[in-house]
C-alpha cells in the first residue's frame, strides 16, 4: 500500500506520544499521510467515516475529555483541519469538502501590548455541523455557531453564525441565498449575474 492510498483504519501503531483514539468506528479510514492528529484520544470517529489526506485534527484541551466528535458516515476531505478548545461536533452524514477550515477558537489579540501568538485562544465556544449538511471547498466556519442539518455552505464561504436547517448561505460574510419553505427551495433575494 503506497503512502497516498487510503488505510482501512487508524494507524496499526499508537502515535509518537503512544495515545489511542478516544473511539474509531469500524470501517472508517484516515487517507495518507495525515499532517497533524493532536491529542487522539480526544477524537471520537464513528463508524463509515472518510477522511482525505493531509487532515489536521486537534483537540487542543485534552483535560476536558473528548473535544472532536466526527459522527458516522460523516466525509473529511483533503486538506481540511479541524480545531477544538471546547467541542467541534460533526453530525451523521456531513459532507465537508476539501480545504475547509472548522475551528471553534481564535486568537485573543486585544491587549496591543503583547504579541498576539503570546496571549492564548478563545475558550468557552461550540462548533456544530448539522446532519446532512454540505460545507463546499474553502469554507471557512469559526467562532460559536451552529450550520443547520442539510444546510449547505458555498464555496469559500466565512460562516462565523448559525445558518439554519435546510439552508444555503454563501459569501464573506455568509449570507442567506436560499431557503427550504416546507415544500419548495426559495431564493431569499433577486439573483444577480452567474
Amino acid at each position: 500500500m503506497s503512502a497516498e492510498s487510503e488505510s482501512p483504519g487508524p494507524p496499526e501503531s499508537p502515535d509518537q506520544d503512544g495515545l489511542a483514539w478516544s473511539s474509531f468506528g469500524p470501517y472508517s479510514e484516515i487517507a495518507m499521510p495525515t499532517v497533524s492528529i493532536v491529542n487522539p484520544q480526544c477524537i471520537h470517529v464513528g463508524a463509515f467515516v472518510k477522511i482525505g489526506s493531509h487532515a489536521v485534527i486537534e483537540a487542543l484541551v485534552p483535560d476536558r475529555g473528548v473535544g472532536v466528535t466526527i459522527e458516522d458516515g460523516a466525509y473529511i476531505g483533503h486538506f481540511t483541519r479541524i480545531t477544538a478548545v471546547g467541542q467541534v461536533h460533526i453530525a451523521e452524514e456531513a459532507l465537508i469538502a476539501d480545504r475547509v477550515y472548522i475551528s471553534d477558537t481564535g486568537h485573543i489579540y486585544e491587549d496591543v501590548t503583547q504579541p498576539i501568538k503570546r496571549q492564548g485562544l478563545r475558550d468557552g465556544r461550540r462548533v456544530e455541523i448539522g446532519r446532512g449538511a454540505w460545507l463546499g471547498i474553502g469554507a471557512v466556519v469559526v467562532g460559536n455557531v451552529r450550520v443547520g442539518e442539510n444546510a449547505v455552505v458555498a464555496a469559500n464561504t466565512v460562516v462565523r453564525e448559525d445558518v439554519p436547517d435546510f439552508t444555503i448561505v454563501a459569501g464573506n460574510p455568509a449570507q442567506v441565498v436560499r431557503r427550504h419553505d416546507g415544500d419548495h427551495w426559495q431564493w431569499s433575494q433577486p439573483r444577480g449575474p452567474a
